[in-house]
């Protein structure tokens, strides 16, 4: 069975780039570049790790990871962020406690590729 990730960044031309990388290593993405649809795609689908940014309009990732974690079946799932944002150590306090893995952008494909593998157990 192949892992399915949601990926939501406000970026299209890096969601599509990202989800490209992703699908080539046999993950099967869906990507959103508005973060405030997440919790209507939750609702009719079951994804086995999620991908955010963090500055996104409207919503931002932060936000996000904090709706996902109150969602029954997305408390535990795997939760990776992709930004260039430069993190307080109040928000990196936030990701730890929230169990989400910080890549700054740009990142290392192959070592964000081994850490979805890593995390899904793949």
């Amino acid at each position: 069975m192949t892992n399915r990730i949601l990926l939501v960044d406000d970026e299209v031309d890096f969601t599509e780039l990202a989800a490209t990388l992703l699908g080539f290593h046999g993950f099967d993405v869906e990507a959103l570049h508005d973060p405030r649809l997440v919790a209507e795609k939750i609702k009719n689908n079951s994804y086995d790790l999620i991908v955010t940014d963090l500055m996104m309009p409207q919503m931002n990732g932060f936000e996000l990871i904090q709706s996902l974690r109150t969602q029954g079946q997305y408390e535990k799932v795997p939760i990776v962020v992709l930004s260039a944002k430069t993190l307080s150590e109040e928000e990196k306090n936030f990701l730890t406690q929230n169990d989400v893995q910080y890549f700054m952008k740009p990142f290392d494909p192959k070592g964000l590729v081994e850490h979805i593998r890593k995390k899904l157990d793949v």
